[in-house]
């Protein structure tokens, strides 16, 4: 689960959106107070900033942080507040306790987590005064420790040396990053890690030598050592880490759980150390139960609070799934399907004996799912994590859960009841973050598990009942359960209705559209609030292309909100996440004068500055140039020009392994762009670099055991649009038209192979089924002879499983599947998308097929 997509849940039950939004209705009074007299007021995201007016900032320099906890947040502003007007000291600050609790969540980021106001001293001597008199003011207020900072004696202050203004730059794999200069005046990144670093050749002022001194000698070996000798880190969060430890005296291996103070909050505001110390106790009560890991004490180490308990062998349930489950390989046969149906029913019935054994003891375990179940090495069960679990006559709702098994409002064993229902539905179409959304999917996804696997009679029936939302009236927010039969008959019938199919995803995408905000115009992933709100990728573009290229109607205000919202800002490069490929929608969509006067804005733009990948670099300013090109010749000399460049940094050696991949971000993307020039100046060495381009894609990848070939991707392989293996299958089969003998034609039959698996975890473009359907579409018409049409068709039925209704029409969840989305790369647009090429042969992704006249 990525973590920041729950904060994204909090403002709408239905769609993603900004915290900020969420917030607002908690925020502090100085938040939304004007600036005073001499000051200017501004807002980014989750922080409100105050500068004083003349007063320039330096580039860089020590930064100071304050930290606070929920209960002091107000006083602790107040007090930061006032020194910072007295002394003209431009500061900024979180605006409100729900963001502040959100900054120090168990899931945030543990760079950030702590910063609750930021001042930037314009010099050494205003910094020394400011730690001298803030910190006075401020001794001995509590708040979590900033780990990528130096603490300032013992009080809430921090600094660090760090970019004062925004500057950035690309890394060898072309990732953009902050940044600062060094002595040289070069760009270097301006790391934000969870430790405390400082550049050998940053300045270090007076005031603060004694204090990194004394951190010094600390980390070179202070009183406070563990007991165990740490072997490894098995997981960390902004709670602290879990550690693989050895005890020195016994030679037994222990886990070590770490608690960090006034962090790792929970929704009722409880720290890490809060909730360690209630697992302990936990612990204790269940001693010798076979399914409880033993308790082996507690301890403290400096200021945080660790946990010691049995290491237990074996893979939590969810590596298990994923070792076994037979739906994710292409065509299982049924003597396998039917071995896993039995091994999983026989884990299940060793889970609800485990649950059995905690509720007979008067516990409820609270947080049951594949996470928190390891398999040991005999198939023997063992629950891990009891942070959330509570004796049933002291019974504590749980104020954290994992989407889709914890329900609100359920008590007692009644919890673990209903997530043990979740969970065996989960063995079978582990999809159970879609429950969250939707409650009114289980009976759909039960009777689909029950048919696939040849499961015992009733197993529908059970899961429908037990997994009935809590009122069992027939609306969800998602939609009535006659509105998911009508449009599951629609997604799966027998034959496609191409245009019904069609018609009710453009008015679920269009109810959607909230044209009255400046932000987004259709709600889609939660990269609209970071990286781009108007692009092809999860912005307005996206979206109208998708609707105009399959034939459906675009509102024409919508268009007007696209031009009106690209002219507010200042264009940036980029074919998937900028302005790039914005000017190309505007052109499709007639607006060519706007395209126009668009395209020469970014034509003025350093070529040198931007990246190589299709998404926001080079690749995309290519194939945007050579779309604006037939009647512009200077644009293909910029073509040309951008190109040339991409070549010379391709051909400068191979990509770190740590490279992106793929079609969006990696070589693949690139040999479109040259392939694409080839095609228009003849010129072979583009093909050259095209090849060479590719063959470092597919050397990433790897060929799994069932035929497949797929991108590498830590413990995963992917074979996805984006940075999987059927986006560099795109760009393969491409390639290979013009050089059809070259070796890396072997790897086209591995990849499409891969895109024929019958579960798919999501149903959008970039990571899920309609990648896969668009790719297969392509395929098709290039290979008429491979016979793709039953495969597509299944892969079409099988979206039923995502869609979720709204507004009585087809609509499906983005990224997570945990709030709908409508973008191209996440959502309902890039389902329409898909579904036109395959099942009409409307346009595919924007620019990816051969040059064609406009």
């Amino acid at each position: 689960m990525d973590t920041r997509y729950e904060v994204h849940s909090f403002a709408d039950p239905l769609f993603y959106d900004s915290p900020v939004r969420w917030g607002a209705a908690e925020e502090f009074t100085a938040s939304v107070e004007p600036a005073p007299s001499g000051w200017v007021r501004g807002e980014r995201g989750i922080w409100v900033m105050l500068h004083p007016v003349g007063r320039r900032l330096p580039e860089q320099g020590w930064k100071v942080h304050v930290s606070a906890t929920l209960e002091n947040a107000g006083q602790v502003l107040e007090t930061v507040r006032e020194y910072c007007l007295g002394e003209r000291l431009p500061f900024k600050f979180l605006r409100g306790l729900p963001v502040v609790q959100l900054q120090n969540a168990k899931y945030a980021a543990r760079s950030a987590s702590g910063k609750f106001c930021t001042l930037y001293p314009v010099d050494d001597e205003q910094l020394a005064r400011c730690l001298a008199e803030l910190g006075a003011a401020l001794d001995g207020e509590p708040g979590p420790y900033i780990l990528s900072d130096l603490r300032w004696r013992r009080g809430p202050l921090y600094v660090r040396y760090g970019a004062f203004i925004e500057r950035w730059l690309r890394d060898a794999d072309g990732i953009p990053q902050l940044a600062f200069t060094d002595p040289e005046g070069t760009l270097v990144p301006d790391v934000r890690a969870p430790v405390f670093e400082v550049p050998d050749w940053a300045p270090v002022p007076e005031v603060l030598r004694e204090a990194l001194a004394e951190r010094k000698a600390a980390r070179g070996g202070g009183t406070d050592k563990l007991p165990y000798q740490v072997e490894r880190a098995l997981h960390f969060s902004n709670a602290g880490g879990i550690y693989l430890a050895r005890d020195p005296e016994s030679g037994r291996q222990v886990v070590l759980k770490e608690g960090r103070p006034h962090a790792g909050l929970d929704q009722r505001g409880a720290d890490a150390p809060t909730r360690l110390r209630h697992e302990a106790r936990m612990l204790e009560l269940l001693g010798g139960v076979a399914q409880v890991p033993t308790l082996l004490g507690r301890f403290t180490a400096w200021e945080h609070e660790f946990l010691a308990q049995e290491y237990v062998e074996g893979e939590t349930l969810n590596a298990w799934l994923t070792r076994h489950y037979p739906l994710i390989h292409p065509d299982p046969s049924e003597a396998e399907v039917a071995e896993y149906a039995a091994d999983a029913l026989a884990l299940l019935d060793r889970i609800e004996a485990a649950v059995a054994a905690l509720h007979l003891r008067g516990v409820v375990f609270g947080d049951l799912h594949p996470h928190n179940i390891m398999v040991r090495p005999n198939g023997d069960i063992v629950f891990i994590d009891f942070e959330l679990a509570s004796p049933i006559d002291e019974f504590i709702q749980p104020a954290l859960g994992a989407a889709g098994f914890a329900v609100p409002g359920l008590t007692g064993f009644d919890v673990d009841l209903r997530a043990l229902a979740a969970l065996r539905l989960w063995f079978f179409l582990p999809l159970q973050q879609l429950l969250a959304l939707d409650p009114g999917k289980a009976g759909d996804l039960a009777d689909a598990a029950a048919k696939r696997f040849a499961l015992p009679a009733g197993f529908a029936e059970r899961a429908r009942r037990e997994l009935a939302p809590p009122s069992s009236a027939g609306t969800t927010p998602a939609g009535s359960a006659a509105e998911r039969a009508r449009l599951t008959a629609l997604l799966s019938a027998p034959a496609a209705d191409w245009p019904a199919l069609r018609d009710s995803l453009a008015r679920g995408i269009m109810a959607a559209a909230t044209p009255e905000r400046e932000d987004r115009l259709f709600p889609g992933d939660i990269a609209q609030f970071s990286v781009d709100a108007l692009g092809l990728a999860y912005g307005a573009a996206g979206v109208l292309y998708a609707l105009h290229s399959t034939g459906a109607p675009v509102d024409p205000d919508h268009v007007r909100w696209l031009v009106e919202a690209e002219r507010r800002r200042t264009p940036r490069p980029g074919l998937w996440t900028g302005s790039h490929g914005v000017a190309v929608v505007l052109d499709l969509l007639g607006e060519r004068h706007t395209a126009r006067q668009l395209i020469d804005q970014l034509a003025e733009l350093p070529l040198d500055d931007q990246g190589e990948d299709l998404a926001a670099g080079l690749a995309g300013t290519v194939l945007t140039l050579l779309h604006f090109a037939a009647d512009r010749p200077e644009l293909l000399d910029l073509a040309r020009s951008a190109g040339s460049l991409l070549a010379e940094r391709q051909e400068k050696g191979e990509p770190s392994p740590t490279a992106p991949i793929g079609l969006l971000r990696g070589g693949s993307g690139q040999a479109l762009a040259l392939l694409r020039l080839f095609e228009r100046t003849g010129d072979e060495h583009l093909l050259d670099c095209a090849e060479r381009a590719l063959d470092h894609d597919l050397a990433r990848c790897a060929t799994v055991s069932d035929g497949t070939l797929q991108v590498r991707d830590k413990a995963r392989v992917l074979p996805y649009l984006e940075k999987g293996g059927t986006g560099i299958g795109l760009a393969l089969e491409e390639f290979l038209t013009h050089r059809p003998g070259s070796p890396l034609a072997a790897s086209a039959g591995p990849i499409r192979r891969s895109a024929e698996p019958e579960f798919i975890i999501q149903p959008s473009l970039f990571n899920g089924r309609a990648g896969l359907i668009l790719y297969l579409a392509e395929q098709r018409r290039c290979h008429p002879e491979l016979a793709l049409d039953g495969l597509i068709d299944s892969h079409r039925r099988s979206l039923a499983w995502h869609l979720v209704p709204y507004r009585s029409e087809l609509a499906f969840p983005g990224e997570q599947l945990l709030r709908l989305s409508t973008d191209l790369a996440t959502g309902s647009a890039g389902v329409l998308l898909a579904l036109g090429a395959a099942l009409a042969g409307t346009g595919g992704l924007p620019l990816t097929g051969p040059l064609r006249p406009r």
